[in-house]
C-alpha cells in the first residue's frame, strides 16, 4: 500500500543557520514530532562562532539515533547561498527527498508525510511540493493562513512570481538531481526557492501546491521576506515593485536561469529570452511580450501591477 511505502520514505531535511538561538530548539524539536521523522538533517552554519551552530551540536548528540545529524559551514554569501550550498552537499543515493527548513518555524506533524504522499503520486521526473502556512504573529499570538495559489503552475508564472515560501518546500531525488546539475558556474540568484519553482517547472517537471498549512511560520523583523498575506504586505510588496527591488530580482533571476538554460524544455527556453529581451523594451513591447509568452501574476491586482 502507499501508506507503508510513506511511512518508509528516506527524507533529508535542509538547515540554514545563521543567529537562530532564539528559536532553534523548538524548530529541531518538530523535526523529532513529524509522523514522518527525517533520516538526515544537514544544517549549513552561515555565522559561525554565534552560537548557532553550538546549540545545533548540543540538540544533536541527545536526540534519537535514529536520525543522522550533521553540522557544516556555511558559505557566508547570504540566505539563497546559504540554501544552494546545502543542496549541493546532499548525495542524491543517501535520501529520496529533500526539505528546505528556516531556524525560526515550528512544523505541524503531518507536514513531512503529506508532502511525500503527493509527491510519490506523481508521474516520473523532477517534482517539488510547496504549501500554506500559518503566518504567526507571537508577539500578538496570532496566526493567518498564507495566501492559496490558484492552478496552474508552470514557467510562465514562476519567471514572474514564487508559488510557496522555501520553508514549506519539499524536492524529490529527480528534483534534488536536476538542482545540482545546474548549480556549478552558476550565479547565485535572488530568492532560492523562487528559482527551485522556476527550474523545475522550466525543465518539464512537476510542481504541487498544497492548499493545507503545514508549518507555523514565525514573523519577526529578521525575515527576509515574511507574510504574504494581509493589507499590509500587499502595499509593502507594491512599493518593491515600483523602487525596482523586484526588478532586481528578475535581473538575478533570470542570469541563473541563462547559465543552466541546457537543462530547461525548448518552450522555457524561448520564454526565457523573450523575458529577457522584451522587459528592457518600451512599453509597447513589453505589453506584446507579455501576451507572447503567457508571463502572468495569480490575482488582478497583481497581473495589473
Amino acid at each position: 500500500m502507499r501508506r507503508g511505502r510513506t511511512a518508509q520514505a528516506r527524507v533529508t531535511v535542509l538547515l540554514a543557520l545563521c543567529g537562530g538561538t532564539r528559536h532553534l530548539e523548538a524548530q529541531l524539536q518538530s523535526y523529532l514530532a513529524q509522523s514522518l521523522p527525517p533520516v538526515h538533517v544537514l544544517a549549513s552554519d552561515d555565522r559561525p562562532g554565534d552560537g548557532t551552530g553550538r546549540m545545533f551540536r548540543r540538540f544533536a548528540a541527545s536526540a534519537p539515533a535514529s536520525t543522522r545529524w550533521q553540522l557544516c559551514r556555511g558559505p557566508q554569501r547570504g540566505c539563497a547561498a546559504n540554501f544552494l550550498h546545502l543542496l549541493g552537499q546532499v548525495d542524491p543515493e543517501s535520501t529520496e527527498f529533500v526539505a528546505l527548513s528556516d531556524q525560526d518555524d515550528i512544523w505541524l506533524a503531518a507536514k513531512l508525510e503529506s508532502a511525500v504522499r503527493r509527491l510519490e503520486a506523481v508521474r516520473p521526473g523532477p517534482a517539488l511540493i510547496g504549501s500554506r502556512s500559518w503566518e504567526w504573529n507571537e508577539a500578538r499570538n496570532t496566526v493567518t493562513l498564507s495566501r492559496r495559489v490558484p492552478g496552474p503552475l508552470g514557467f510562465s508564472h514562476a519567471l514572474v512570481q514564487n508559488f510557496a515560501g522555501g520553508n514549506t518546500m519539499v524536492l524529490n531525488r529527480a528534483a534534488l538531481e536536476l538542482v545540482q546539475r545546474a548549480l556549478p558556474g552558476m550565479p547565485v540568484p535572488a530568492v532560492h526557492d523562487w528559482w527551485l519553482y522556476q527550474l523545475v517547472s522550466g525543465a518539464g517537471g512537476t510542481v504541487l501546491h498544497d492548499g493545507g498549512a503545514r508549518i507555523l511560520y514565525r514573523q519577526h523583523t529578521a525575515n527576509l521576506i515574511g507574510a504574504n498575506a494581509g493589507l499590509a504586505s500587499r502595499v509593502h510588496r507594491f512599493l518593491w515593485m515600483l523602487g525596482g527591488t523586484y526588478r532586481g530580482w528578475m535581473d538575478r533571476n533570470i542570469a541563473a536561469l541563462e547559465a543552466c538554460s541546457g537543462l530547461l524544455t525548448q518552450d522555457a527556453r524561448r520564454i526565457l529570452a523573450q523575458a529577457a529581451k522584451g522587459r528592457d523594451g518600451p512599453l509597447l513591447r513589453r505589453l506584446a511580450m507579455l501576451r507572447e509568452t503567457g508571463l502572468h501574476r495569480k490575482g488582478g491586482l497583481n497581473q495589473a501591477a
